[in-house]
């Protein structure tokens, strides 16, 4: 409508021109120079521009602008939580701020921020440099009693890192980690009286950071394995231990009894020697184990000598009944033998039963057979053996069994009956001062004085079947081994006069042979050692008074 008036009045204006002579010759310029082509101005196209791409920030907390130049709406955003802008969003020409928050890492990181426009978009790259590298730790010392334990620090990095200590007893554990963490660190007891300390060192790229660990001292600490010890009259020696944890001194009140050595340090041993007592008496001393704070002693005790006997008489042999049942006890005459593997033993002895030894003995009274199944079950109420026979050896029995069995019968009796020492033992077996020097008791002959592996059918027989010894003693060499009262020791080559064994120590002495025996395990010079609580059915005893 508007274009079509313009052009109407237009035309009016030309008609009035036309009209006029003087204006007919050529129309005014303001007419030729009019556009009615158009009814007015044209709306301009949407346009949109950033004034920059890209925004460099350093590793600090900051904000930055750019500008937007449009004639239109946008709108605004970042792909990253640590770039935020403002506004996010407008029309025409604006301006947007960009905020970083801190970066703490030691690499570099990037964000886009996208303007968004009905024509298209626009992006603006942001960088924000790393951070230096950095740690620290919330201590530089750790303490710990001498006991073992632990504790933990901690670390603050925004790098990696890796943990070492320059001590064997003290650990640490992570030994590697990164950015913020903990570390833990562990000790070992420290059983000694001065304190120790190592060192934890935390290197980076930052450098290194350290922590001094600091473990106290044990109070001073003393103990002897021992409270005493005892001597045969004989010169001897014996060892103690020490555990300490500081230094210690050692000492004797007499000049019999000697200390090697006389001083050392932490755990040691000491050896205690004394010379022969040639008096009847016993005698005393008193070691002592200093330290700087602690006294510790021992008490040595050395029998006197005893008088070599004068052999006395045999008593005669004796009989016994309890129970309904009868035994017989063969007196032995008291004498001097050689005692350990004499030469008929040849080949066959074994390294414990030497050296040979001179043994003097008093008289004394040993069973004429291995105790009965019969007598067991009168004495104790019971038969624990495996070969049911009452005339059979009682077997399956203890050494602690055999005591309980000899306090009832002496109870029963109002005898001091016990179990024969190993020398008795060995002494009647050849015979005693009647031997005539077998290898097994009573013969050379295994098979006609016991019952053994050979012969058994694997299984014992009645006491007294085979033939006695030159003492009128059977089953010495075969049916059951026989329980002795001593400890188990070694042999020394030095006279002796009625030995009773060791005064220390935890196996018992068993001798002779038995029914699965081998004729080697028979003979008798042959000796073992068991638990004194071990039982099988080759396990007897005889008994002696």
């Amino acid at each position: 409508m508007y274009k079509m008036k313009k052009i109407l009045s237009v035309f009016a204006i030309l008609a009035a021109v036309m009209l006029t002579p003087s204006c007919q010759k050529e129309l005014p310029d303001a007419i030729k120079n009019i556009d009615v082509s158009q009814g007015g101005q044209t709306p301009a196209s949407p346009e949109i521009s950033l004034d920059m791409n890209n925004m460099e920030f350093t590793a600090e907390s900051g904000s930055k602008a750019f500008n937007i130049k449009s004639n239109t709406s946008w709108t605004v955003s970042s792909d990253q939580a640590w770039c935020s802008v403002s506004p996010t969003s407008g029309k025409n020409s604006g301006g947007v701020t960009v905020k970083v928050s801190e970066n703490t890492q030691t690499s570099a990181r990037t964000a886009t921020v996208t303007v968004k426009s009905e024509i298209g978009i626009l992006t603006v790259k942001v960088t924000q440099n790393e951070a230096n590298a950095a740690i620290s730790l919330d201590t530089s010392t750790m303490e710990f009693t001498s006991s073992s334990g632990e504790q933990a620090f901690k670390v603050t990095a925004n790098t990696s890192w890796s943990v070492s200590s320059d001590q064997t007893w003290c650990s640490v554990s992570p030994a590697s980690g990164s950015n913020n963490g903990s570390v833990t660190v562990k000790v070992s007891e420290n059983t000694q009286i001065s304190a120790r300390t190592a060192t934890i060192t935390v290197k980076t790229d930052a450098g290194i950071r350290t922590v001094s660990v600091t473990q106290n001292g044990a109070s001073e600490q003393v103990s002897l394995s021992v409270s005493d010890m005892e001597f045969a009259a004989g010169s001897g020696s014996k060892i103690f231990s020490i555990k300490s944890n500081t230094a210690w001194a050692v000492s004797s009140d007499k000049n019999w009894c000697s200390v090697s050595p006389t001083s050392g340090s932490n755990d040691g041993s000491v050896t205690v020697s004394v010379d022969e007592n040639t008096s009847t008496s016993s005698r005393t001393a008193t070691i002592m184990v200093e330290s700087a704070t602690i006294k510790r002693t021992l008490a040595v005790t050395q029998n006197g000598v005893t008088p070599t006997p004068t052999p006395t008489p045999a008593s005669q042999d004796r009989s016994f009944t309890v129970g309904g049942v009868t035994f017989k006890m063969i007196a032995v005459e008291g004498g001097t033998f050689t005692m350990g593997a004499t030469s008929e033993q040849g080949s066959d002895a074994w390294d414990e039963e030497k050296p040979t030894h001179s043994v003097t003995l008093s008289s004394y009274s040993i069973g004429e057979t291995e105790v009965t199944q019969a007598l067991w079950q009168a004495v104790m109420g019971s038969n624990p053996s495996y070969f049911s026979g009452s005339n059979k050896p009682v077997e399956q029995v203890s050494w602690d069994d055999c005591q309980d069995f000899i306090r009832k019968l002496n109870a029963l009796t109002g005898e001091n009956f016990r179990l024969p020492t190993e020398a008795e033992w060995e002494y009647a077996a050849r015979g005693g001062n009647k031997s005539r020097g077998y290898k097994y008791a009573g013969s050379n002959n295994i098979d006609n004085v016991a019952w053994y592996y050979d012969n058994s059918g694997s299984q014992t027989h009645n006491v007294a079947t085979k033939s006695p010894n030159e003492l009128g003693l059977y089953d010495m060499s075969g049916n059951v081994r026989e329980w002795c009262q001593d400890r188990y020791g070694s042999y020394s080559s030095g006279s002796q006069t009625n030995p009773t064994g060791p005064t220390s120590g935890y196996f018992r002495v068993i001798r002779g042979g038995y029914w699965s025996a081998y004729a080697r395990i028979c003979r008798v010079s042959f000796r073992a050692d068991f638990d004194p609580a071990y039982r099988d059915s080759g396990m007897g005893l005889r008994l002696a008074l």
